[in-house]
């Protein structure tokens, strides 16, 4: 495993292209002297940041979602039978370990040998600051540890991943094991809790009882956002307790685990301003990095490639996501009838109209609008069904979710826009809070809070652009019905977000991660099979590496 050997990388890339060209020693930053440049030793902690994901996850091709029309993707190779622990394009593992040990090193042997101020009081903020943004970061790599590899060992234990909390002296090796699923837990919510405690909620908003607001702007102003804060680290809570109150990881079903990701989200929801804070601009949420749903991000850029990966040919793309007549059926009528209700309306001659709104901002169908065109998805001989091998669509659906039509891919006039990977929305903590809640409480039971289940999804309905009155959600009775209708909110707003192959496995829905993709060759009316899922039962949990199972540790059951 790489740890203090990481912090060599990271000096020969601090020095320059011609390192090893053995320039003159006064040239070269060796540890000691990055110790000295307080500028130099944080980016000890902005690797760990730099190693955030970037980009479009594309984990729905994967799914009943979508399909990719690029034989060589990995996860379509993987979801027709590839996936292993040899080849495992889900593992998180490497890039996880190397970011834990950026910040064990920082933490550790970084923080405390640096002058980050010539002020005594900003000194001990900074210190403290970036301690508490270090563990939070290790929190969010070893959160996607778990989704990742966190499962059920051959032993029958259900087991998480071995949790180094401190430098490794590589010269000793690594010996620990994989800790329990619940110690994992437990050391992830301690290092949230110095987060929480130590973080503002939100860089540049200056508290009441701060006499000094020049110096508190030096150490927690917004020129730091983009930074891990306060809500952040509420969310990473949010999303562990969630975790583990889901079935695959609680298979006891322990009501308190639900009562504690309720109280989690909660908290997020309240902070945020309540389900009054709930709008419709959160649909297009990747046009403005400035949107209020927006929790977290990485910097924007000017580029190009989302577009060039899945604008359709026409435009001058690739196609590469096709989403899923499956997932076109999910989304229900304007009124918030499902397609197939008694009475919904629904017309197989015209399956787009009045149609849920958000299924025309996401998914590009035949006829649908793009860039001032309507688009022919069926038998254009650009855009149509098939008809450019690897680039053309094989489902009858192109993605529109992610893509900036301000965009301009003509050979001679590419025109960039402003990109940037989305890390956190609130509507997510929504989400957790209506699906926790309906578990623990019950669907119009509001707990300690003054918010139900089905307020929280009426309000994203709502806002979604579904008729008032929502007759459909109001018709729901029994906790499992309430259920079924947040997972399907869940899906259809965080689509293509890299979510649904994780919360199939969380929720053990071997009929959904089984399911035949399916597409539309006369424009919805009747649909055909694309891709049938080759998944084993065990792959409910992912596995661990190869590699890792060779030096001892123990594997998930089913996987070799």
């Amino acid at each position: 495993m790489r740890t203090r050997y990481i912090f060599l990388a990271l000096i020969l890339m601090l020095s320059g292209c011609d390192a090893f060209l053995a320039p003159d020693r006064d040239n070269v930053y060796d540890e000691e002297k990055l110790k000295k440049h307080a500028e130099l030793a944080e980016g000890v902690l902005l690797k760990a940041y730099g190693n955030l994901p970037g980009g479009i996850n594309h984990t729905d091709v994967a799914t009943d979602n979508a399909v990719s029309n690029a034989n060589a993707n990995v996860y379509r190779k993987a979801a027709e039978g590839a996936w292993s622990s040899m080849d495992n394009p889900f593992s998180v593992w490497d890039n996880a370990y190397e970011s834990i040990a950026y910040v064990n090193h920082f933490i550790f042997d970084v923080v405390d040998q640096v002058q980050w101020s010539a002020d005594e009081w900003k000194n001990a903020q900074f210190k403290l600051r970036m301690v508490a943004e270090a563990k939070c970061l290790r929190a969010f790599y070893y959160i996607q540890l778990l989704e990742a590899h966190a499962g059920v060992g051959v032993s029958g234990k259900l087991l998480g991943v071995p949790m180094i909390m401190a430098p490794v002296d590589v010269n000793g090796g690594v010996s620990k094991g994989r800790d329990t699923y619940e110690e994992c837990v437990r050391l992830i919510l301690e290092d949230l809790k110095y987060g929480v405690e130590v973080l503002p909620v939100e860089y540049g908003m200056v508290p009441s009882d701060v006499e000094d607001a020049a110096a508190w702007e030096a150490v927690y102003g917004s020129r730091f956002s983009n930074r891990v804060n306060g809500m952040i680290a509420r969310m990473l809570k949010a999303r562990i307790l969630y975790h583990a109150a889901t079935p695959a990881f609680n298979p006891e079903n322990n009501a308190q685990r639900w009562r504690d990701a309720a109280e989690a989200a909660a908290e997020i929801i309240t902070l945020h301003g309540g389900i009054e804070a709930l709008d419709n601009d959160r649909i297009m949420y990747w046009m403005n990095e400035g949107n209020p749903d927006i929790l977290w991000r990485k910097n924007f850029q000017n580029s190009h490639n989302w577009e060039t990966d899945n604008f359709p040919p026409s435009f001058f793309g690739n196609g590469r996501v096709n989403p899923s007549q499956n997932i076109v059926d999910a989304f229900p009528m304007a009124s918030g009838l499902p397609i197939d209700a008694a009475g919904s309306g629904y017309n197989p001659a015209s399956p787009y109209a009045d149609r849920d709104p958000r299924l025309a901002a996401y998914v590009l169908f035949n006829g649908g609008d793009f860039k001032g065109a309507a688009i022919n998805t069926m038998t254009d001989r650009n855009d149509g069904l098939g008809q450019i091998a690897q680039r053309s669509t094989r489902t009858g659906y192109y993605m529109k979710k992610h893509m900036n039509q301000g965009v301009s891919l003509t050979t001679g006039a590419v025109v960039n826009q402003r990109h940037f990977a989305t890390l956190m929305r609130y509507t997510e903590a929504y989400l957790m809070y209506a699906e926790a809640a309906c578990v623990a409480y019950g669907p119009d039971q509001k707990g300690p809070h003054s918010y139900s289940a089905r307020e929280i999804i009426g309000a994203l309905r709502k806002t979604a652009g579904i008729s008032q009155p929502d007759t459909w959600l109001a018709g729901i009775s029994g906790k499992e019905g309430m259920l079924q209708q947040i997972l399907l909110e869940r899906r259809l707003e965080l689509a293509f977000e890299g979510f649904r192959f994780w919360d199939l496995r969380r929720h053990m829905d071997m009929a959904s991660i089984k399911a035949s993709v399916k597409g539309t060759d006369d424009s919805g009316a009747t649909s055909f099979v694309v891709e049938e899922r080759k998944y084993e039962d065990w792959s409910i949990y992912g596995p661990i590496p190869y590699d890792e199972c060779r030096k001892g540790l123990e594997q998930n059951k089913g996987w070799k």
